[in-house]
């Protein structure tokens, strides 16, 4: 079998995943082919790698919905219960998480090297391997969180809502945090990783990524709100109710406002500031626009 019908056997997940590394002025290789049956079998390890952290999510997706068909407890508050999973689902990803990081770090420097010579990298090989190892990493990366939330019984929105709701609105953590490049979502579902000397400003990442969590948990509050609607709300639960629907009219007027950015209701405060340090030590702010890219089908 010839590289070629690697591709058009696996178009569905190579389209969807293309690892850029920035060469000189801007330049982009686009790493699909490397020469050689020795590259033809890394292709093939990292289609199948993908592949893989796709079927995961597709299980995920039929067994809890997709991420923004989840509905917080109509009561306000994240049980300690549902803390503590999303916490054990993130120490199982630390392996992966790290070995992320070190490439990342390997990929900036250098970047910046480059950007201080004013021209291409000698060691152009290295860039490229570096670039096609963080192609597996990546997917590693996904895979070990996907099966730990099935292996913990959580859907992925139940982990993106505590996700935003841990990192953003309790510590405050900014959506743009990520390494220093582009990582853009394509239509198809996929994403370009890319290194260049043109970068996006932190206004692009910003307004990128405070849309992406919008589409995410507006959906989640509307169905919270719902829930909590459907019968009489008790006198006891009309603050939360009156609270609730503050947020989500101030959501529907701006899309590029975070949720309870004004500050945390009482009752999710409560929740989750016993595990304040918990969440802190868990945050990487190095893969944090990884975790917020579209992934699901």
């Amino acid at each position: 079998m010839e590289i070629q019908d690697v591709h058009s056997t696996k178009s569905s997940t190579t389209k969807k995943w293309l690892i850029g590394c920035g060469i000189g002025c801007g330049v982009v290789i686009v790493v699909l082919v490397i020469l050689g049956t020795a590259g033809y079998f890394f292709i093939k390890d990292i289609v199948k790698d993908f592949k893989e952290t796709e079927t995961l999510m597709d299980t995920l997706t039929e067994r809890y919905g997709k991420t923004r068909e989840f509905c917080p407890d109509p009561e306000g508050a994240i049980r300690p219960a549902r803390i503590e999973i999303f916490l054990a689902v993130r120490s199982s990803m630390v392996p992966a998480m790290e070995e992320m990081e070190r490439s990342i770090n390997i990929l900036s420097e250098m970047e910046q090297t480059d950007r201080d010579k004013e021209e291409p990298s000698p060691n152009l090989f290295a860039k490229i391997k570096t670039g096609l190892s963080f192609a597996t990493q990546i997917a590693e990366f996904y895979r070990s969180r996907n099966q730990a939330l099935l292996d913990n019984d959580m859907g992925m929105g139940e982990y993106y809502y505590i996700y935003v709701m841990s990192y953003y609105s309790l510590l405050s953590k900014s959506p743009t945090d990520g390494p220093p490049f582009r990582v853009q979502d394509q239509a198809d579902g996929g994403r370009i990783i890319s290194m260049r000397r043109r970068r996006e400003t932190q206004e692009d990442r910003m307004d990128v990524m405070l849309r992406r969590v919008h589409r995410q948990i507006f959906p989640m509050l509307q169905n919270q709100y719902k829930r909590l609607t459907e019968g009489d709300v008790s006198r006891a639960k009309e603050k939360w109710r009156t609270v609730l629907a503050a947020e989500i009219e101030a959501m529907e007027s701006d899309r590029y406002r975070l949720p309870w950015e004004d500050g945390l209701p009482d009752i999710l405060k409560t929740s989750l500031e016993p595990y304040r340090s918990r969440l802190e030590s868990s945050y990487s702010a190095m893969l944090n626009i990884f975790e917020v890219t579209t992934e699901q089908r």
